[in-house]
C-alpha cells in the first residue's frame, strides 16, 4: 500500500510570491543536465537548480547547499510536513526540476536513492500538457499505483518507490524536489 498525502493549500502567499518571482524569475541560475536518471541509458535532458546536494555528492567538509535560497526552500519544506503532521529527521537532497519536450516521452523508471526516504514534489507552475505526469510504481515496476498531475502549488508526498514523469510536450514542467526520511 502506498502512502501518499496530497495538498492543494498549504503555501504561504509570501511563499508563492517566492516560487513565481524569484525561483522561476530570471537571476536563478539553472545548470542542464545529461541524463534524467544517472547511470541508465537516458539521453533526455533537464534544467536543475541544486539547492542541497545528494549525500553521495558531497565531499567531505564541503557546504551541504549549493544555493542562495536553500533557507526559503526548507521553509517551504517545513510548512508542508508541519500541516500534514509528517516527521523529518533529516533532508536529504534539494532542487527545483525543470523538464520540457525532448526525445523521449518520459525517464526511465527509478528511485531516487538506494535507500529508504521519503519524497516531497511541488509543482511550482501550471504545465499547459497535464499529461506531463509523475507515475509511481510497485515494488516490482509492473502494476501503477498511482498518477500524479501537474498542478501549480500543489505538494504530494509519498514512501521511497519506483517511479518516473512524462516530459511536457509544451511549455515546462517546473518541480521543487525533496527527499527526506
Amino acid at each position: 500500500m502506498l502512502n501518499l498525502i496530497e495538498d492543494r493549500n498549504f503555501l504561504r502567499d509570501e511563499q508563492k510570491n517566492f516560487i513565481e518571482k524569484i525561483l522561476l524569475g530570471p537571476n536563478v541560475s539553472f545548470f542542464i543536465q545529461k541524463g534524467t536518471v544517472e547511470g541508465a541509458r537516458d539521453v533526455n535532458k533537464w534544467f536543475c537548480h541544486t539547492i542541497m546536494y545528494h549525500p553521495e555528492e558531497r565531499e567531505p567538509n564541503a557546504p551541504i547547499f549549493n544555493s542562495n535560497y536553500a533557507e526559503q526552500a526548507l521553509d517551504i519544506f517545513k510548512t508542508f510536513v508541519i500541516k500534514n503532521n509528517i516527521l523529518c529527521k533529516q533532508v536529504f537532497r534539494c532542487a527545483v526540476n525543470i523538464t520540457f519536450n525532448t526525445v523521449g516521452n518520459s525517464c526511465p523508471i527509478h528511485e531516487d536513492h538506494g535507500y529508504e526516504h521519503k519524497q516531497l514534489l511541488i509543482y511550482l507552475n501550471d504545465c499547459i500538457d497535464k499529461k506531463a505526469k509523475t507515475i509511481l510504481y510497485d515494488k516490482d515496476r509492473k502494476k501503477i499505483l498511482h498518477e500524479i498531475e501537474p498542478e501549480k502549488f500543489k505538494g504530494v508526498c509519498f514512501d521511497s518507490c519506483p517511479h518516473n514523469f512524462y516530459f511536457p510536450k509544451k511549455d515546462i514542467r517546473a518541480v521543487l524536489v525533496y527527499t527526506f526520511i
